[in-house]
This record gives structure tokens, C-alpha cells and sequence, in this order.
């Protein structure tokens, strides 16, 4: 359901595993919030939940965690970011967030990541392709990309 802000998690494993890497982040002395809201009592949820005083180090910054956990880390310069960003075995989807364009353009250049939003996050066009780099995905599905490998 489009309309859906935060769904369910997939599977009992899938909602532990969610729960290792957040324990681990408090474990690593980040700094967890999450809201008070009331979780259904059927199936398997998980509130939303930022940390904050994140380091490269931390476990809730090196892995994929597929929930709905969010870790900031700081940076003072584009090309901070941009190192920070690609220092990872990951590389599935990224957000510039910036009022300028130029900003925007040498930013998404630099990620290594299959897909770049800017200024917003997980819209998808049909006709692009999608995939991810290193550990996140080989090769791309959708649009004229995807179609590529299928064709002679």
C-alpha cells in the first residue's frame, strides 16, 4: 500500500535481526530515540527509531538493517559526506537533500549507489533501472538497463 508510512517487518528473524543491530547501537554508546506509539499486537513491528552521536564504527552505520532505523552521522564538507556515504560494502540507495542544483549534480556523481533521489526518497520511475552496487546488488532491473542482459 502506497500510502503506507511504516509497515511490518517480513518475519520473526527479520524483527530480531532489527533488534541485534539496535541493541548493538546503544551497546556502542549511540544515542537511540524512539517515539511512544502503540505497535499491533499481531505481527511483527518495529517503531521507528533514530540514533544519533554515530560514528563509522558503529554496527547501526556499517549494516543493511531493512527496518525502519535511521542513524545520523555528521560531516562538515560535501566531500565528507561524500566518503562517508561510500565507505561501506553497501550501496543500494541514497539522498542528497541541498536547495542547489550543482550541489545535487556532484554529489550523485560521487555516491556509489544504485539509485540517487535528491531531495526526496523512495520514488521510482518505471522506466529506470534499479540495482545496487557491492554487496547491495549486481546488475539492473527495470527500464532499458534491465532489459539488456535478456536481448542479443
Amino acid at each position: 500500500d502506497k500510502n503506507t508510512d511504516v509497515g511490518a517487518i517480513n518475519s520473526a528473524a527479520q524483527l530480531e535481526r532489527i533488534r541485534s543491530v539496535v541493541d548493538a547501537g546503544e551497546a556502542e554508546g549511540a544515542q537511540r530515540w524512539s517515539p511512544v506509539c502503540a505497535l499491533p499486537e499481531k505481527g511483527f513491528w518495529f517503531a521507528p527509531t533514530v540514533f544519533t552521536g554515530v560514528s563509522q564504527a558503529h554496527r547501526v552505520a556499517r549494516e543493511e538493517i531493512f527496518g525502519p532505523v535511521l542513524s545520523v552521522l555528521t560531516f562538515r564538507t560535501p566531500q565528507e559526506a561524500v566518503d562517508k556515504a561510500n565507505n561501506t560494502p553497501y550501496g543500494l540507495s541514497a539522498g542528497v537533500w541541498t536547495e542547489k542544483g550543482s550541489r545535487m549534480l556532484w554529489t550523485a556523481e560521487r555516491l556509489r549507489a544504485g539509485v540517487v533521489w535528491s531531495n526526496t526518497f523512495n520514488r521510482f520511475d518505471p522506466a529506470s533501472p534499479f540495482g545496487g552496487y557491492k554487496e547491495s546488488g549486481y546488475g539492473r532491473e527495470g527500464g532499458r538497463h534491465g532489459l539488456e542482459a535478456y536481448v542479443g
